[in-house]
């Protein structure tokens, strides 16, 4: 399992039968610029993720619409559209909608210099196992507010204050707002998603498999 909150799928019995083990990340290879929030700077929220159902992918652009006028929020959203609706909902989006930019299928490495550069993602998915923009944004430090579903819950605990309920986009017009306007908030968030860090080391990730190995060649090393 990827996350701790998977185990709840398996019936009691079974559950001493899985192990989890976390997919390890590296950080962007460039070191990020520290984000300065200075008067006139747009805001940029980063969003990744292909554009289908299961992500909600505009759930952070239809918040943004609610945003007050002096907002400086601009949401960059990376990833392809999985239907020529999606795209057509997004080109759309763009045109009624000055906080919204769908930046579509880019290389790997320049989507994690953006993200490691954002002072703030949106994961808004309906379902996740263990997604991997939550593990990348927290090895590159980057604070989350995401939706509040087991997969993300088991990563970063109940009690995360970025958590919003699934769909509801008046929730997280105000987690994005309080984000850029309170300074303490969003230090929270960070050093909340910095302390997980070390969950998601190479090292660690290599002595979990090889314990499991180890387990079920019935060695005890």
């Amino acid at each position: 399992m990827l996350q701790p909150k998977a185990l709840d799928e398996f019936r009691p019995h079974l559950r001493q039968k899985a192990r989890v083990i976390f997919q390890s990340v590296s950080p962007a290879a460039q070191k990020p610029i520290p984000y300065a929030n200075a008067a006139g700077k747009s805001f940029d929220v980063c969003v990744i993720g292909h554009l289908r159902p299961v992500k909600d992918p505009f759930r952070a652009a239809l918040a943004a619409r609610r945003l007050p006028q002096e907002s400086r929020i601009r949401i960059l959203h990376f990833g392809a559209a999985m239907t020529p609706q999606m795209a057509s909902f997004a080109r759309e989006e763009m045109e009624r909608n000055i906080r919204y930019r769908w930046l579509g299928e880019r290389p790997r490495w320049r989507v994690q210099q953006v993200l490691s550069r954002s002072p703030l993602c949106v994961l808004s998915s309906r379902l996740e196992g263990g997604a991997n923009l939550l593990s990348e944004a927290i090895v590159n430090q980057v604070p989350v507010l995401a939706s509040r579903i087991p997969g993300s819950i088991g990563i970063l605990g109940n009690e995360y204050p970025g958590f919003f309920s699934v769909g509801n986009t008046a929730q997280l017009a105000q987690l994005l707002y309080r984000s850029e306007t309170d300074s303490e908030f969003l230090a929270r968030l960070r050093s909340h998603c910095a302390g997980l860090s070390p969950l998601f080391r190479p090292e660690r990730e290599m002595a979990a498999w090889k314990l499991l190995l180890n387990e079920l060649a019935g060695h005890q090393d």
